[in-house]
């Protein structure tokens, strides 16, 4: 497999969206997304407090099985998606979605090329909400929607307990490494022709 591209960015970023059309707009791409492999998410907020409180380690999340398949496809191999279980076969480009970017250790060798999407946490938390309100609004009427509320009630107390801190801390540390740094607030055409642009600068070799 050739290279690496990794996208990170906040949650409501827009990173998945980007992953997809990048992987479209150039030849020979495949996807991988970090989602479908983490388990931190799996735990309490207590716990991600405390692992905050004991320096926020970005390397000491479990991402064994990624790093595993990364270096499968760097290899020539096919891999499974451990979510979906579709086959991921490499390819000249694998589209990375990764908010870790290269803070954990691990994965780093693997990171040819790390996108940062710089969108402001108002906007982020605005997309995210509407994600979720459009899924619910396209349920079936019948739908009671007093659970939505309180499992909304819920994320926002995490997001003010927790997330938010969490987020500052990621986007210190992760976008100071990227390569190429997008305005999330732009076009979403105009920041997929920007990112595709640039890659084909500092890849010349890999984009025709």
């Amino acid at each position: 497999m050739g290279y690496v591209i990794a996208i990170a960015g906040p949650i409501g970023g827009g990173k998945t969206s980007l992953v997809l059309a990048l992987a479209q707009a150039l030849d020979d791409a495949s996807i991988l997304f970090y989602d479908n492999y983490e388990q931190s998410s799996k735990g309490s907020v207590e716990e991600m407090i405390r692992w905050m409180k004991d320096g926020a380690d970005l390397s000491n999340l479990d991402i064994t099985r990624l790093v595993a398949d990364l270096s499968k496809l760097k290899c020539g191999q096919t891999v499974t998606d451990p979510l979906t279980l579709a086959e991921i076969a490499p390819a000249k480009f694998l589209i990375l979605e990764m908010p870790l970017g290269r803070e954990h250790k691990s994965a780093t060798p693997y990171i040819d090329l790390l996108i940062w999407i710089d969108t402001p946490p108002d906007i982020a938390l605005a997309r995210k909400l509407k994600e979720f309100t459009s899924h619910f609004l396209a349920q079936p009427r019948e739908v009671d929607g007093r659970g939505f509320v309180f499992w909304l009630h819920q994320y926002l107390d995490n997001y003010l307990r927790a997330v938010r801190e969490l987020l500052q801390i990621q986007k210190e540390r992760v976008s100071r490494n990227a390569d190429i740094i997008l305005d999330g607030r732009c076009d979403f055409a105009a920041m997929v022709q920007q990112a595709v642009q640039e890659i084909s600068q500092r890849l010349p070799k890999a984009v025709s």
